[in-house]
This record gives C-alpha cells, structure tokens and sequence, in this order.
C-alpha cells in the first residue's frame, strides 16, 4: 500500500511538470498539490495511519498529516504543513476560478512539491 501510494504521489508530479513544460499551468498547480497529497498519505500509511473513508481525504491529512508526522513522530519540519495548506489553496484557486494560474505560481508549487516529496522520501521505509 505505501509503495502504490508513494508511486501515484511521484506520478502526479511528473504530470504536473509535464503540464507545466506545456502551458497548462492551472493543472501544473493542481497535480503539484495531488502530488504533495499523495506522498502524505504513503508517509501516513507508512506509520498505519489511513482514512476510514476517501469522501473528504484532503481533510482528513489536514487534520492529522500535522499531528502524527510533525508534532508528534517529529519526521516532518513544520513547513512542510504550510506547503500542504498552500497547495491546496492554490488548487482551489486553480479549479474554481476563473483566475488563470501565471507560469510563476505554476513553478512556485512545482517547486514546492518537489521539496515536500523529497523530505518525505527520505522519511519512507525502504521497499
């Protein structure tokens, strides 16, 4: 389960660079935010902690992705829930909006999932 979650979080950022390397910069942002969501869900998953149900799972890893993995397990900086909450702002803005998402905040959260997905590899236990 954590390597089919880790996998899906590595492929939502290679769409989301791809998006970008090709102008579709709102879905660059979006994929870049799924991407951050996934690899807290496989660092989650990692430590036996899921979701009873996929209805609301971005609210559930806002709810306890801060909790478990950087309050608590101290395996996360603490910036790195701040890159989760505005990703997902920048989803939002993204999705359902009429604002086009400049080439800047495309790379900004590129950038930004790229740095939470590297820390959170280095986190994840060996396959």
């Amino acid at each position: 389960m954590v390597e089919n979650l880790w996998q899906k979080a590595k492929q939502s950022l290679r769409v989301a660079e791809l998006a970008y390397q090709n102008g579709c910069y709102d879905e660059a942002v979006s994929r870049s935010y799924f991407a951050a969501l996934k690899g807290a869900l496989a660092l989650m998953a990692s430590l036996g902690l899921r979701p009873k149900e996929t209805s609301r799972i971005g609210y559930w890893v806002q709810a306890h992705f801060a909790n478990e993995c950087i309050h608590r397990r101290k395996l996360m900086p603490a910036e790195s829930a701040r890159i989760l909450a505005d990703l997902r702002d920048l989803r939002v803005r993204a999705e359902y909006t009429a604002e086009l998402m400049p080439e800047r905040t495309a790379r900004q959260a590129l950038k930004m999932a790229r740095e939470f997905l590297s820390t959170v590899e280095r986190r994840l236990p060996s396959p």
